[in-house]
């Protein structure tokens, strides 16, 4: 498997992935990510800041998918019912995480995760720091797997809560 920057070319496959994430997540009987978000814009939006990034297996298919911020996240700047575990450091934020799904089960978003946190020690940040609905229990035991902990819950822009995961590098 092989990261790279996604490119406008990408972008309907990174479609079409995030849609049958969608999917799966509805089925799970909670509202993340339904009522079409991410939209193509927002998708569009992150290849052009050139923080859209996909993962390719060895035949070049789109297996995964995910935005990678080293900016900080505002929606990070204050946590609720906990605290983070690198508070006032700097770190690296995922968002938008997804598999291809006839990928899945496959060890594909570890492996995603994995190469994030190289990138963040990489530029010397402390941690990665990522956040996912409360009912969504695949991700969350992907994190936990992986050694992320749950630090606290986050609000969203439009109000909606996140429990916040984070993981020393």
């Amino acid at each position: 498997m092989k990261i790279e920057k996604s490119v406008m070319k990408d972008i309907d496959k990174i479609m079409q992935i995030l849609s049958e994430a969608r999917g799966r997540i509805g089925r799970l009987g909670i509202d993340q990510w339904q009522y079409g978000y991410p939209t193509r814009d927002i998708v569009a939006e992150d290849i052009n800041l050139r923080r859209s990034f996909v993962a390719r297996d060895d035949d070049r298919s789109i297996c995964a998918v995910f935005t990678m911020l080293d900016d900080g996240e505002p929606t990070y700047e204050k946590i609720y019912d906990g605290k983070w575990i690198a508070e006032g450091k700097p770190y690296v934020a995922v968002h938008r995480i997804a598999v291809a799904g006839d990928k899945l089960k496959k060890g594909i978003a570890s492996a995603v995760m994995s190469s994030v946190e190289a990138h963040a020690r990489e530029i010397g940040y402390a941690s990665v720091r990522i956040d996912t609905h409360v009912g969504n229990l695949p991700m969350r035991g992907m994190l936990e797997k992986n050694g992320y902990q749950c630090c606290g819950t986050i609000y969203l822009s439009d109000g909606e809560s996140r429990c916040a995961y984070e993981k020393i590098v």
